[in-house]
């Protein structure tokens, strides 16, 4: 695989509601070899929220381009630093910022005003 994208939970929630642009972007990732990197806590987000979609989401999570990412503790350590310099707290949008850093990958949002007040700079693709 080929660089990749770094998921957040509005991309999943779209991909999972069937947003033609998430569809788009989940059929283009597996022709074109793009990593979809899927921070745990969008995947728990997205649980929490949309309780129905578990079967959909067992269909993204068992795609092969899809990575899911645990948040171990030195990462937790690094987002919690990461949300503190923001001074905001969005855990979710903390992980996927920190891992789109650590990746140098662009994050895939349809809300990137989350990822935004987290780090303004943040390389973003937008559903």
């Amino acid at each position: 695989m080929i660089g990749g994208k770094v998921l957040d939970a509005s991309a999943l929630a779209a991909l999972v509601g069937g947003r033609l642009s998430a569809v788009a972007w989940f059929a283009t990732a597996e022709a074109s070899g793009v990593a979809l990197y899927l921070p745990t806590l969008a995947l728990a987000e997205v649980r929490a929220v949309r309780p129905n979609a578990g079967p959909l989401l067992a269909e993204v999570l068992g795609h092969p381009s899809v990575v899911l990412g645990e948040l171990d503790a030195a990462a937790a350590g690094n987002v919690v630093q990461l949300l503190d310099e923001a001074g905001v707290f969005d855990a979710t949008a903390g992980h996927v910022v920190h891992v789109a850093r650590q990746r140098m990958w662009p994050a895939l949002s349809a809300d990137p005003g989350r990822l935004r007040r987290v780090d303004p700079e943040i390389e973003i693709d937008l559903l």
